[in-house]
């Protein structure tokens, strides 16, 4: 059983950006390599390459941090105004100690703030159960293509 890590989450900041990079590598290389072909976990993972774009999808949305008692960032997420989860990644050493939980309750909060009543998010297979464990449904299993390597994804929906 894994045990609970402290950390608590904040607003992102600007100086978070290469931290939040080496998260979603990471986080890719180490968690995904178990769902996806090596040509999915290379194109998926090699985002952060593209520095404006990939700064871009973390400022466009809403982001918070996960951050331990170092305020060194350990998780991040992120939503849209218009109520979709932009983003939801884990550093592996954190995965399953409560980290994403209390990123995705997060991310609800703001929703609910901002009077959303429905909820949307991409999950990969890694994420989905955790999406299911806070009411999310699959309403479809989107193919889509990102550099060139097709992927699956599941297009998820919630009321809040």
């Amino acid at each position: 059983m894994a045990s609970v890590t402290y950390y608590r989450v904040r607003e992102y900041q600007g100086t978070d950006l290469p931290s939040v990079a080496t998260i979603y590598t990471s986080s890719i290389r180490q968690l995904g390599a178990e769902y996806y072909s090596g040509d999915q976990v290379a194109a998926w993972s090699s985002f952060p390459e593209d520095t404006a774009g990939f700064e871009r999808w973390i400022t466009e949305a809403t982001t918070f941090v996960a951050v331990n008692s170092h305020d060194e960032c350990i998780g991040f997420g992120g939503t849209e105004d218009h109520g979709r989860i932009a983003s939801l990644f884990v550093a592996p050493a954190f995965v399953r100690k409560g980290v994403g939980s209390g990123l995705l309750m997060r991310l609800l909060e703001e929703a609910r703030a901002k009077k959303i009543v429905v909820v949307t998010a991409h999950a990969s297979e890694f994420s989905r159960p955790l999406f299911e464990k806070f009411g999310f449904g699959v309403e479809e299993i989107e193919h889509i293509e990102f550099k060139g390597v097709e992927f699956s994804r599941y297009a998820m929906r919630a009321s809040i």
